[in-house]
């Protein structure tokens, strides 16, 4: 073994490299996947490369690339897959528990057939291959030399779970770094930790490309029943991995650097991991403060327009009409709204849903120029009586005066911490307003979403709600709608927690961006007809 190698100076490698992961930052003009390819290439192999030949070591022997046997190998294949929905699982826990926002990822995603080639390549082929090289192949096979087995698998998981600078991510690969440690020491050969690693990410490669290529892979492969079978398969493949194998045993280095010559490089690097973290929960769990303020161009409207819609509840049964049309009034825009809804108990994968028989109308008015809403009624009539909100809106308060059949009159006042750099969406304008949005994919902005009168989660009570929000801008993408298939523009609105669920609303491509779809997180708005009405004002 060359007395260059040993873990003085692989420490200093991996410094080196997760330095080079920072530079992703700075080169986020690139498109997503061929950067992710160019990353493994550049910044994880050829760093790897250019240690073994510095170090003067044979690259197969080193790193150990031998063939494991086909019964190790499908060991190998057996715990990544079998990992993979049981880290997806975990991830959504973490996230839940961190509370994160992730905004804007669905723009990363691919978004046509080459496309996804590039991801599948990015995650299944270069990540497995460059990664299992720098990591099992020269660290850990490092750190075996000094330590035991155990601590050696230990330190170069930890390792690997710092290299990927996330702290939700690097949370959720804790079992996968572990196991392939593992992998790479039982088996004493790299290409069954690259099996490992490539069976975790092809499965996420599946599920990445979904929504080009298999249409249910997230339904398939994330679910409690592939969960069940990724534990089957862990369990079998680490049961048929021990009984293929023999413990490897440990070879000493000859080589000895102490104290803080061998662990300055990495407390660097966790010194680098620190900062990058903090930044990732800081944005995550406060998005709103490190996006601008969305902006919409002047509604274009010069006569009266109307479209009609269908409402379709969890089960995709049509339980209203909808009747929406727009007035331009000089300076404003006065939005009208009639439907007529059917009472409804529907039992679906996601849980129960039911609707009452209610007939709504509402009128309110938003800025022409910018959007900005006014003031606005909503009358509703329920089979147990009548409801009417009256709401205003002068750039600073809210002035709410619900009324109800049922209970006394309530009034209420709301103030918008900075009324001077934040839309407001108003829950029932907002579709409609966005439809002025600069639309472009991975567009990401903040504002307010008010609802003049609702149910809040967090004081147990009913209520006017007003919180910031994410918009984000994805697409386009295929829509399939009554009026046929059209190319659409995404756009969720990150609605808050005493709110409910995002919702979600689809433009057409072309300008005026007509809105063909609307999801609120309950029932599902469709354009029932593809000609508006347009009237004489």
């Amino acid at each position: 073994m060359s007395q260059r190698h040993g873990t003085y100076s692989v420490n200093i490698l991996f410094l080196i490299v997760l330095a080079l992961q920072l530079l992703n930052f700075f080169l986020l003009s690139v498109p997503q996947y061929p950067r992710l390819i160019l990353n493994e290439a550049l910044f994880v192999l050829l760093p790897s490369l250019l240690y073994l030949r510095w170090a003067g070591l044979p690259f197969h022997e080193t790193v150990r690339l031998r063939n494991p046997g086909w019964k190790v190998a499908l060991a190998s294949f057996f715990i990544g897959a079998g990992l993979y929905p049981i880290s997806i699982v975990s991830g959504a826990v973490l996230n839940m528990l961190l509370g994160y926002n992730l905004a804007g990822t669905e723009a990363l995603l691919p978004q046509n057939p080459s496309e996804g080639v590039l991801a599948i390549i990015a995650y299944a082929v270069m990540a497995p291959l460059c990664e299992e090289i720098f990591s099992r192949g020269i660290i850990q096979r490092a750190y075996e030399g000094r330590f035991s087995p155990g601590k050696a698998i230990l330190l170069a998981g930890g390792l690997f779970i710092m290299f990927h600078l996330s702290l939700l991510q690097g949370l959720t690969i804790i079992p996968l770094s572990l196991a392939l440690g593992y992998v790479y020491w039982r088996s004493s050969s790299l290409v069954a930790s690259i099996l490992t690693h490539f069976g975790a990410n092809a499965m996420a490669a599946l599920v990445v490309t979904s929504n080009v290529f298999w249409k249910d892979a997230t339904s398939v492969l994330v679910s409690p029943l592939s969960v069940g079978i990724g534990l089957l398969l862990t369990g079998g493949g680490f049961w048929l991995l021990r009984n293929s194998t023999s413990a490897a045993p440990k070879k000493p280095n000859d080589v000895r650097s102490k104290g803080f010559k061998r662990a300055w490089p990495l407390l660097l690097a966790g010194l680098l991991y620190l900062i990058v973290i903090g930044y990732e929960f800081t944005t995550t769990r406060f998005p709103e403060r490190f996006h601008d303020p969305v902006t919409v161009g002047a509604t274009q409207l010069e006569n009266a327009t109307a479209w009609n819609y269908e409402m379709h509840n969890a089960a995709d049964d049509p339980v209203a009409e909808v009747r929406c049309r727009l007035e331009p009034e000089g300076n404003t825009i006065v939005l009208h709204w009639e439907s007529v809804h059917q009472a409804y108990d529907v039992q679906t994968p996601g849980g129960r849903y039911m609707g009452g028989n209610v007939t709504k109308e509402e009128e309110l008015s938003f800025r022409r120029a910018d959007g900005q809403p006014l003031q606005g009624t909503l009358i509703g009539e329920f089979d147990w009586g009548r409801t009417e909100t009256e709401w205003s809106f002068d750039g600073e308060h809210f002035f709410i005066h619900h009324k109800s059949s049922q209970r006394p009159d309530e009034v209420f006042e709301l103030a918008l911490e900075d009324s001077s750099q934040s839309l407001v969406l108003e829950s029932t304008s907002w579709p409609w307003v966005l439809r002025s949005l600069p639309f472009a994919s991975g567009y990401v902005g903040t504002a307010y979403y008010f609802k003049p009168y609702t149910w809040r989660q967090a004081t147990q009570d009913n209520g006017p709600v007003v919180e910031r929000v994410l918009v984000t801008v994805t697409g386009p993408e295929t829509l399939g709608t009554p009026t046929g298939t059209l190319q659409a523009w995404k756009v969720k609105v990150g609605c808050p927690p005493a709110v409910g669920q995002a919702e979600t609303a689809w433009y057409s491509v072309d300008a005026p961006h007509v809105l063909l779809k609307h999801h609120n997180g309950f029932e599902t708005m469709v354009l029932a007809r593809d000609a508006s009405q347009s009237y004489d004002h």
